[in-house]
């Protein structure tokens, strides 16, 4: 009786994962239905987002180069980029290094009172991050906020 229950069990548990679609097959073809001339933003508002955005976008831009990846940094972000020197190093390194492009929002610069100066050169300030992915997504951008 008990091989008989763990048995159902198991294959239940196995026709329930099945059920879903999530096989790993499954995945890996959702995985690999990214584009490799796709056009891909993230609008970011903390600094684990803003490290996973990059890490993403490297291992695109590692897939093929002509995939456009942008990061926009918004919110508390911003001022905790213009205050922390291994965010700003991450940013200068990712930039130079792999052709991801990272913008600020000019909007959290004025409501948090940031000093423009203490920004990385690599990070183009655009006037209002909402608008600017707003644009993206006009232009064809598949993009998310996190």
């Amino acid at each position: 009786m008990k091989i008989y229950m763990i048995t159902f069990i198991a294959l239940l548990t196995l026709g329930l994962g099945l059920a879903n679609g999530q096989t790993a097959a499954a995945i890996k073809q959702t995985e690999q239905a990214v584009r490799k001339d796709g056009k891909y933003a993230m609008l970011v508002q903390k600094a684990q987002h803003l490290k996973a955005g990059i890490k993403t976008g490297i291992v695109f831009k590692s897939e093929n180069e002509q995939i456009d990846f942008q990061i926009v940094a918004c919110g508390m972000l911003v001022k905790e980029i213009s205050e922390d020197a291994e965010l700003q190093k991450l940013i200068q390194n990712t930039v130079s290094d792999h052709g991801l492009k990272i913008l600020v929002c000019g909007l959290s610069i004025q409501q948090f009172g940031i000093d423009k100066t203490l920004l990385p050169d690599e990070t183009p300030i655009t006037e209002n991050g909402l608008i600017y992915m707003f644009g993206l997504q006009e232009l064809g951008y598949k993009s998310i906020t996190l």
